[in-house]
């Protein structure tokens, strides 16, 4: 019985995240933070909107805008192959809505860490990153949704294109 004691502990110790792929980053988030991952869908485009956002999507009755993560720091374009569109939980829903879309670049899929699996990383830090994290022999980016949702929060201004 004291076995199943420690198994329990260790599983504790763990934190389920999802890695999501995009153009020319892995981020790293606690599943907490994701609503749903959904097939790529139409996006109705905004009319001089910043470059981290390609538009709006319909999901779930609600109108969504999606961020390409790229965008903040100008990076290629994503590829139009596999795309999937990560819906988030927002953190800070204040006069503004709950949900917004991460476009992934392939399917996101879980991993389990411990403390153990992370190595601190933080060369070239991009605007909407916190931390660079090395996971192996790869490095993944935890990303700021703060300062994402700030901005999300901002694309009142903007117009959707018909």
């Amino acid at each position: 019985m004291a076995n199943a004691a420690v198994e329990l502990v260790k599983e504790d110790d763990e934190l389920t995240c999802v890695l999501i792929p995009t153009s020319g980053k892995q981020l790293l988030l606690p599943n907490v933070c994701v609503a749903e991952i959904v097939p790529w869908r139409r996006i109705k485009v905004l009319n001089g909107g910043p470059e981290w956002c390609l538009g709006f999507t319909g999901w779930r009755g609600l109108t969504i805008p999606v961020v390409d993560y790229s965008g903040f720091d100008k990076l290629e374009p994503m590829n139009t192959n596999n795309r999937r569109l990560v819906v988030m939980n927002r953190a800070r829903t204040v006069n503004s809505l709950p949900f917004y879309a991460l476009a992934a670049q392939s399917l996101p899929y879980m991993v389990q860490l411990v403390e153990e699996d992370l190595e601190n990383d933080n060369q070239n830090l991009g605007q909407a990153d916190v931390l660079h994290v090395k996971m192996g022999e790869s490095i993944s980016v935890i990303p700021d949704l703060g300062f994402i949702e700030r901005q999300v929060s901002e694309l009142r201004q903007h117009s959707v294109k018909r």
